[in-house]
């Protein structure tokens, strides 16, 4: 049986089929660790969730300090109001 998608799973996929061979081409580069191997798509994921770490770290400390931290989730901030 196929699965039905629901709203978001299709707009995922709408956005995953167009990932081209670029985005998936391993790239390699020497760290002081050896050779590392990571493709674009990997490197992409690895900046959101790691600004999420650090986000999740200033939100922590701003509690721990008693303050109340402001929504800075993209979908909650204000819109932005068009330029001339």
């Amino acid at each position: 049986m196929y699965k039905k998608l629901n709203k978001e799973e299709k707009v995922l996929k709408q956005f995953t089929d167009k990932f081209d061979e670029s985005i998936e081409k391993e790239l390699a580069w020497r760290a002081n660790s050896g050779l590392v191997r990571k493709t674009p798509r990997q490197l992409l994921l690895h900046s959101i969730t790691h600004e999420s770490h650090h986000k999740g770290q200033i939100v922590v400390m701003l509690r721990l300090l008693g303050h109340t931290p402001k929504n800075t989730d993209i979908l909650g901030l204000p819109e932005k109001e068009p330029s001339e």
